[in-house]
């Protein structure tokens, strides 16, 4: 059923009962007191006749014609003889029972049939009555025509508002959501459409504070989540692929020179002890590359798992920054005397990190220096806090620097900067999507840029230790 019928209803349901409620109670109430005016006409016709020392039925008669109600005054004789002594407003055919009357000495009791009113109809009265000796009575009786006729009339009225309100309700309704159904029909079926796997889903604007509009603002940060993740997950597969093949291809590369120095090796068992020992070197320096690479690659995934409990990260401490960049550098001076240093870093800077990871990260940037520029090229290396928050290392030379689509494209796995150089000296090309990973992993965040000097700029921030 759909939400505009099941509120239609609902509302239909709640007007009916409502009005049904007041409506009963009102018509009820309105009856209930015609007939107390009723009882005490009824009432004072009886006390005066029980007060009155002279003859009952002469004072019965004086009550009928002093009512404003239309009394009718009966006498029933010992021998259940029924004298009408003043007409009014109904007239008795017969007796009421015994029962009765007894009752209506004390009280005024309703009677149906056995009566006609005015207009000949059988007719519902109120009866009073004054017991006599001998068992006789004299009955007070009114018709109670007009007040049936009344409560009728006003629960043809009750029933008439109620239809009314109810189609008003329903017309109201109908108009008030209609914005809100259509909107809800729309999320709806664009629900279906994205459950069909469809991407390009027109969404209703949620502008307003209703719940349908924070809905419609709810699905569509839903689907724009949804999309993120789909294009991250889509470009995630494209690097895994690209991935994949750069490391299948540097693997192959160093099993190919290894498989060839075994092959020359059997099919010349009698060669040479320099020509064997220049081939087991050569297969032994691709090996212990194979070595290399694999573990970087190790490394690499361990650092690429998303929780936070790896082994590689179980071991975190403060870790005096200042210091170990201050050894980094002394050690490339002592590697590279020749190399123009300039040095700015603030004492007392700590983060919280795994050490041997953020030592790996300084080898690594340390021995980029030393591989790609001159080591008559200079640096400067500078180290200083950044609001408070972040520690900011920054490795500025004056080398050859970087091509400029890098600095866009930003660090991948395998790149090589420098492809003038042999892979021998290029290393693995992992070495810088290392240093990002473990960056990420303290939180922190790894740029290239274009020096002031002429050459790269590489700057690090990590968060402080709090």
């Amino acid at each position: 059923m759909r939400l505009q019928t099941r509120l239609s209803i609902a509302t239909a349901s709640i007007i009916s009962l409502v009005s049904v409620a007041i409506g009963g109670f009102a018509v009820s109430t309105s009856f209930d007191s015609d007939i107390a005016r009723v009882d005490d006409g009824l009432t004072v016709a009886a006390k005066q006749v029980r007060q009155s020392t002279g003859d009952p039925v002469t004072s019965a008669l004086l009550a009928g014609e002093q009512s404003a109600i239309g009394l009718t005054v009966d006498f029933l004789s010992l021998n259940n003889d029924l004298i009408a002594l003043s007409p009014g407003s109904v007239e008795l055919i017969n007796a009421p029972s015994t029962a009765v009357l007894k009752s209506a000495i004390t009280h005024a009791v309703t009677v149906s049939g056995g009566a006609r009113d005015m207009a000949s109809n059988q007719a519902t009265y109120r009866l009073r009555t004054v017991a006599l000796p001998d068992n006789e009575y004299v009955i007070f009786a009114t018709s109670l025509a007009a007040q049936i006729e009344s409560r009728d009339s006003n629960i043809r009225l009750l029933l008439w508002f109620i239809l009314g309100s109810v189609l008003f309700g329903a017309v109201a309704i109908a108009l008030f959501i209609r914005r809100d159904v259509r909107k809800i029909t729309r999320l709806v079926d664009a629900a279906g459409q994205i459950a069909e796997g469809k991407a390009d889903v027109a969404l209703p604007a949620g502008l307003g504070a209703s719940e349908v509009d924070r809905l419609a603002r709810a699905l569509r940060n839903m689907v724009d989540s949804l999309q993120h993740s789909i294009d991250l997950e889509r470009k995630t597969q494209q690097n895994m692929q690209t991935f994949l093949g750069d490391a299948s291809h540097e693997l192959r590369t160093p099993l190919t020179v290894i498989k060839g120095y075994v092959e020359l090796l059997q099919k010349n068992p009698d060669a040479g002890v320099e020509q064997s020992t220049r081939a087991y070197d050569r297969m032994l320096a691709e090996a212990n590359r194979m070595d290399a690479l694999i573990r970087d690659l190790l490394l690499l995934a361990e650092l690429g798992e998303t929780k936070t409990d790896t082994k590689i990260m179980s071991e975190l401490s403060v870790i005096d920054l200042s210091a170990v960049v201050s050894t980094a550098v002394d050690d490339l001076r002592v590697l590279q005397p020749n190399r123009p240093v300039v040095v700015s870093i603030q004492p007392g800077i700590d983060v919280l990190g795994a050490r041997d990871l953020i030592l790996q990260v300084l080898a690594n940037l340390t021995s980029n220096i030393r591989r790609h520029t001159l080591e008559t090229d200079s640096l400067r290396v500078s180290l200083h806090t950044e609001d408070g928050m972040l520690a900011v290392l920054s490795f500025d030379d004056s080398g050859r620097g970087l091509p400029e689509e890098f600095y866009a494209a930003g660090i991948n796995h395998f790149q090589r900067f420098d492809n003038s150089r042999s892979r021998a000296s290029g290393g693995s090309g992992l070495g810088m999507s290392i240093m990002a990973a473990i960056v990420e992993k303290h939180g922190g965040q790894i740029t290239l840029e274009r020096s002031d000097l002429g050459g790269l700029r590489t700057e690090i921030r990590l968060p402080l230790a709090s």
